[in-house]
């Protein structure tokens, strides 16, 4: 991924609005600004998006949510019979600090800051880049989508755990897509996909969402199932969430 750029979907957030009050739809919290050439979304999209909104929480709930820290626990294939602990740190525009330890080992930090990431303090590109790029992404999809004028691609309908779902298609950074598989009564994403990594070496992470809370107005799943190229890798059980006014000074730092 080296010279990638970010683009404005995740390079010019408008920041200011994750203390800002509710606002009205024209003035919804962001994660950018629309890409070049945006083409208009149709009505019927529009409304599915102004419902998963609604879904978690409405504007002003969006932009509570541009900061925010997840703690809880987590498995892995690579840590069969365990349990490890999990941290979270996000920020818009596409800041995301991943903190993973499982007995016995040393803790895994990941790091990513717009175009660039880190993994244990060593710089990161290619397809280790672009995996924590999409899911910085996938944590935020409602401000994402709700973007005025960002190009969303309508990839119809489908079906998840026999809830028939719609499903629209996000660019976060050129060459990456990310999928929200909305449930079309609730407005809720039931599943996120991102996929990477071009012809050669594709590579496709999934995740479904379950046991939905209200934390301080914001809807949020505190239970993740994951999937890498269609295999199992393991749950996330989220225990906490804050939503925060800043993090601290240092958090998307090497």
């Amino acid at each position: 991924m080296s010279g990638m750029t970010i683009p404005l979907a995740l390079a010019a957030a408008l920041v200011v609005t994750s203390l800002a009050p509710a606002a009205a739809p024209s003035d919804a919290p962001a994660s950018g600004m629309p890409a070049s050439g945006a083409t208009k979304t149709p009505p019927e999209i529009e409304a599915l998006v102004r419902r998963c909104v609604e879904a978690y929480g409405g504007n002003g709930a969006i932009a509570r949510a541009s900061v925010r820290r997840e703690e809880g626990r987590v498995t892995s294939l690579l840590h069969p019979g365990d349990v490890g602990h999990i941290v979270r740190s996000y920020q818009r525009p596409g800041k995301l600090r991943v903190e993973i330890s499982f007995p016995g080992v040393d803790p895994e930090i990941r790091v990513v800051d717009g175009e660039r990431g880190w993994r244990e303090g060593t710089p990161v590109r290619g397809p280790r880049l672009e995996a924590m790029v999409l899911q910085a992404a996938r944590l935020d999809l409602p401000a994402l989508l709700s973007i005025p004028g960002v190009n969303i691609e309508d990839r119809g309908k489908g079906v998840v755990d026999g809830t028939t779902v719609r499903v629209l298609a996000i660019e976060p950074a050129p060459g990456l897509t990310v999928e929200a598989h909305l449930d079309v009564a609730s407005g809720r994403i039931l599943k996120s996909r991102g996929s990477t990594g071009g012809p050669l070496t594709p590579i496709a992470f999934e995740t479904t969402y379950g046991d939905y809370r209200k934390v301080d107005g914001v809807f949020v799943a505190f239970h993740e199932w994951n999937w890498a190229n269609g295999k199992t890798t393991g749950e996330t059980v989220i225990d906490k969430v804050e939503f925060l006014r800043e993090l601290p000074a240092g958090t998307f730092a090497p």
